[in-house]
């Protein structure tokens, strides 16, 4: 099942010292990376507020998703807003393979 995946820092980074925020972000880096690899997270954008974060998620439910995020070491950090998604009737396959050259 797909997820899209809202989160927005909240004020709570800010009050870590730069040190901290550093070594969280490495973190997360590492484990958002692994996850895009193995293709929980298969999209990704940063909206121009600078902050906030849009991504797809596909994993197989509420559950999985919940224990997923919980993973990332900034999850504490965001308002975290998700929405699932089902596919549109006027696309009978993704997009991706839609338009892919043959």
């Amino acid at each position: 099942m797909e997820y899209l995946v809202k989160a927005t820092p909240t004020g709570g980074l800010l009050e870590l010292s730069a040190d901290e925020r550093e070594e969280l972000m490495a973190r997360e880096r590492e484990i958002a990376t692994a996850l895009i690899d193995d293709g929980t997270i298969t999209w990704m954008w940063r909206l121009p507020d600078g902050g906030t974060t849009l991504a797809i998620w596909n994993v197989d439910g509420d559950e999985a998703l919940d224990a997923h995020l919980r993973t990332l070491p900034v999850f504490p950090h965001n308002v975290i807003e998700v929405t699932a998604l089902a596919a549109h009737p006027a696309f009978r396959a993704p997009l991706r393979a839609a338009t892919a050259p043959a």
